[in-house]
């Protein structure tokens, strides 16, 4: 990551790992992947094997809870098919991972 990354940051995130299904928008496929780092504003992703590009809109679910994100960032894995995706919220306040997570 980044320095400049980091710098765009709205809020400290947290560690945690849990999983979660998204779909990208206008798609009834859903996908699953499990959460590396996560903010009510921004989540990294990790798990995903299919393809997505930088802007996409996807939807992610965690539990019962639902907020749209558009994907920011995607960078393989090294050793692995799998892609780590970065993506920040559009719903402003939304919290899909309960109260403990910082805004």
């Amino acid at each position: 990551m980044l320095l400049s990354d980091l710098a765009r940051r709205r809020s400290k995130r947290i560690k945690g790992v849990v999983p979660v299904r998204f779909r990208v928008a206008g798609s009834k496929e859903t996908h699953l992947a499990h959460t590396l780092d996560l903010a009510n504003d921004g989540v990294m992703l990790g798990g995903f094997r299919g393809d997505l590009k930088v802007g996409d809109r996807i939807e992610i679910q965690y539990r019962q809870n639902r907020a749209e994100f558009r994907i920011a960032w995607i960078k393989p894995r090294h050793g692995s098919p799998e892609k780590l995706i970065g993506a920040r919220c559009l719903e402003s306040g939304k919290q899909i991972w309960g109260p403990d997570v910082p805004r």
